[in-house]
């Protein structure tokens, strides 16, 4: 009886997306035995690649928006809406990800989360009443301004002054008048799905946990650290609620508070999102796969977390079926990393390799590594 097996990854940081991880595989597992069945279903946790995971939904119409990238240039970003049950989905990476910053251009003072708002501003512009943001992978720390912006929030100094909503001028900002588009947002059902529960600032906040990565300095991460303190206290004098120390809230650079503090967000766990809607466990039971493959760029202590792999490797563990992970670097032995369900991972990039060389060299590394596991599994 022929194997049947299911690919479900996540997309590899600066390198290769979920759907291609899929197509990847799915071409050398029909290499090696052509009456091998084969399903696949691209994921992303609430990062780059979520989107992805609604093209096999039929009921999901994908379409493009020219909007702002980070660094405030025309770019197309895509989105995709339900109209039977009046659903829009938003994907923060397509308009203002990290992906979308050339490493030597990032600086979180001067990226914004426009985009997101042009997103958002389309689909309920489109009669959708509910938005599902899917909010990881940012380039941003203006906490959610640019959103705001483009959204019809005006910014104003002390003096009264209208303010330009980006990032340097967070720290000047006294007063903010909402839109005239208020209270049709109000109206509208928002979810932010993401696997982020950082506050807004401190030690575990947005700055200091993400900002490094996103191209912040020292000097930047104090500005920014101040700059996103003074104006969550601005926002909770301007609704009278203070949801810094909210789950999530430090998520996208402050998206989260700002989703939480205007659009009276509900925040969920991203897998858990996805999985509810593509159904994914009723799949894994009704389907009975002898192999589950998946993956992600790195496999460490934060993995366990509720990343994609642990909680694959739990329905693996439930339903009896083995789960194979590959990823771009593997921090530690699996058997230390507390993922009892991932039955086997491999590290596809070469030990002493250079990052950048690792990230150019995913597809070639990923497909060599695949073949040649695959092929003692299956032979």
């Amino acid at each position: 009886m022929a194997k049947k097996i299911l690919i479900i990854p996540d997309s590899f940081k600066d390198s290769i997306s979920s759907s291609q991880f899929c197509d990847i595989a799915k071409n050398i597992l029909n290499k090696i035995n052509p009456n091998i069945i084969v399903h696949t279903i691209p994921i992303g946790d609430g990062g780059e690649g979520s989107l992805n995971s609604f093209r096999i939904m039929k009921d999901y119409t994908f379409k493009t928006l020219t909007v702002k990238d980070p660094l405030n240039k025309n770019i197309k970003a895509k989105y995709c809406i339900n109209k039977l049950e009046k659903i829009g989905i938003i994907e923060l990476a397509q308009s203002s990800g990290i992906q979308l910053v050339p490493e030597n251009l990032r600086n979180p003072l001067n990226t914004t989360s426009y985009g997101v708002g042009q997103l958002i501003d389309k689909a309920i512009s489109e009669g959708m009443k509910k938005i599902i943001m899917f909010i990881g992978g940012s380039a941003t720390n203006d906490a959610g301004i640019g959103m705001l912006d483009a959204l019809g929030y005006t910014f104003k100094d002390k003096n009264y002054n209208k303010l330009i909503a980006n990032v340097k001028n967070l720290k000047k900002i006294e007063k903010i008048e909402k839109s005239s588009f208020h209270n049709t947002i109000k109206k509208i059902e928002f979810t932010v799905a993401c696997d982020v529960s950082n506050p807004l600032f401190g030690k575990n906040g947005a700055t200091y946990v993400f900002g490094e990565q996103k191209g912040a300095t020292d000097k930047i991460l104090k500005f920014l650290e101040e700059s996103i303190i003074h104006f969550s206290k601005v926002v909770a004098k301007n609704i009278s609620k203070n949801y810094s120390k909210h789950n999530g809230a430090g998520a996208a650079g402050g998206v989260g508070f700002t989703a939480l503090s205007f659009f009276n967000a509900k925040f969920v766990e991203g897998f858990s999102l996805l999985s509810q809607i593509l159904k994914i466990e009723k799949k894994i039971e009704l389907e009975k796969y002898d192999y589950i493959i998946t993956g992600e760029g790195c496999i460490d202590k934060q993995t366990k977390h509720g990343k994609l792999l642990k909680k694959l490797g739990d329905l693996g563990q439930c339903y009896s079926i083995p789960v194979i992970a590959f990823a771009g670097n593997i921090k530690g032995e699996l058997s230390s990393l507390n993922l009892p369900g991932i039955s086997n991972a491999y590290q596809i990039t070469p030990h002493n390799t250079e990052l950048k060389l690792a990230i150019k060299n995913t597809s070639t590394n990923l497909s060599k590594s695949l073949n040649e596991q695959m092929n003692k599994l299956l032979n």
